[in-house]
C-alpha cells in the first residue's frame, strides 16, 4: 500500500482504491478526493470511527465503503471481491463457507410479524444474548417495514403507499414479495432483507442518518419516518451493507456480534453499474422523501397509540 504523498501523478489512475487514514482524520480523506477519477470506487480503511465520521467519509460519490478496526482483513477481501466481480448480492459473502442460510418470504404486515418471531426464536435457540436479540428484532422491524411499504414504486417511480394511511397500510400487500435471510456463526448473527424495486440511494441513507445525528431535540418517529429506521439500523449493527441494482432489487445486509452489541465497523454501498446513474440522487428529509409522515408503527397497527 502506497501513501498518498508517494503518488506523483495529479490524478490517481486506478479505479479501485483502498485509502488508509488515522482515526478521526477526515482531512486525510478529503485530500484524496481531488485526485480521484470520476468513476473511481474508494474504500476508506480506519482503525476506529464514530458514526458521524463514517457519514463524513461517505459523502463523496466515489467513496462508498468504510472498513474499521478488526474488520480490516475480512472487510477488504469481501469489498474487493464484490467490486471486481460485480457480484454484489448475498449475505453469504459475510459468512464462513458452508454456513446454513435460512429464508423467509413475505408480502404483508402479518407476514412481517411471523418472520421476526421466527428469526428471534432461532437466535434464542442459537444462544444469542438477549440484548443482541433485541437489536436484531429492532433492525428486522425497520428493514421489513421499509421493504414492504417504503420501497414499492409504480411505473412512474412514485411511492405506492405514500398517500395510504398507516392503519390502511397494514391491511395491504406489497406488490412484490420481500425476502428475509438469516444465519448464525460462532461469532455473529446475520440478516439480509431484500425488496424487488432497487431505488435506495446513498445520499438518502446519509441524509437521514445525519439529520438524526444533529437533531437539536428528541428524535420524532412520525417526523423522520423511515429515515429514522435507517439511523436506528446504523446504530444497532456491527456491519451495515447496502446492495442495489436499479429497478431490480435493494438488499440490506446487517450482522451483529453474538456476545455484545458493538459499534458499526463496516459500512458499504454497492451499486450495480446498470442504471447506477439513476441512483445518484434519492429523496432526503429536505426534499420530503420516503413518505415520512405515513410511517407504520407496530403500536399503530396493534391499536396501542
Amino acid at each position: 500500500m502506497r501513501s498518498l504523498d508517494a503518488i506523483q501523478a495529479d490524478i490517481i489512475p486506478h479505479r479501485y482504491i483502498f485509502h488508509a487514514v488515522d482515526t478521526g482524520d477526515l482531512v486525510a480523506a478529503e485530500r484524496l478526493l481531488p485526485r480521484l477519477r470520476r468513476r473511481a470506487h474508494t474504500a476508506v480503511v480506519v482503525p476506529s470511527a464514530k458514526l458521524e465520521d463514517l457519514t463524513c467519509f461517505l459523502r463523496d460519490d466515489r467513496v462508498n465503503h468504510v472498513i474499521v478496526g478488526d474488520e480490516i482483513d475480512r472487510g477488504v477481501e469481501v469489498t474487493a471481491r464484490k467490486l471486481l466481480t460485480g457480484d454484489i448480492f448475498g449475505v453469504e459473502k459475510y459468512l464462513p463457507v458452508d454456513t446454513p442460510v435460512h429464508y423467509v418470504r413475505l408480502r404483508d404486515f402479518q407476514g412481517r410479524r411471523k418472520a421476526i418471531d421466527t428469526v428471534l426464536a432461532f437466535a434464542e435457540e442459537s444462544g444469542v444474548r438477549r440484548k443482541v436479540r433485541r437489536a436484531i428484532g429492532q433492525v428486522c422491524e425497520e428493514l421489513l417495514m421499509n421493504a414492504l411499504y417504503d420501497a414499492p414504486v409504480d411505473a412512474e417511480g412514485r411511492q405506492i403507499f405514500a398517500e395510504v394511511e398507516p392503519r390502511a397500510r397494514t391491511k395491504q400487500r406489497s406488490p412484490k414479495p420481500v425476502s428475509l435471510r438469516y444465519a448464525v456463526t460462532p461469532d455473529s448473527f446475520a440478516i439480509a432483507v431484500r425488496d424487488r424495486f432497487g431505488r435506495l440511494a446513498k445520499n438518502t441513507i446519509l441524509a437521514y442518518i445525519e439529520k438524526c445525528l444533529h437533531a437539536p431535540t428528541q428524535i420524532d418517529r412520525k417526523t423522520y419516518g423511515a429515515g429514522l429506521g435507517l439511523y436506528m439500523v446504523a446504530n444497532a449493527a456491527a456491519r451495515y451493507v447496502v446492495n442495489v441494482a436499479y429497478n431490480i432489487a435493494t438488499e440490506v445486509v446487517c450482522t451483529f456480534d453474538r456476545s455484545t452489541q458493538t459499534p458499526l465497523r463496516l459500512v458499504g454501498m454497492f451499486v450495480h453499474p446498470g442504471g447506477a446513474e439513476m441512483l445518484k440522487e434519492g429523496p432526503t428529509p429536505d426534499s420530503g422523501g420516503i413518505s415520512a409522515p405515513h410511517r407504520v408503527d407496530s403500536s399503530v397497527a396493534s391499536g396501542d397509540s
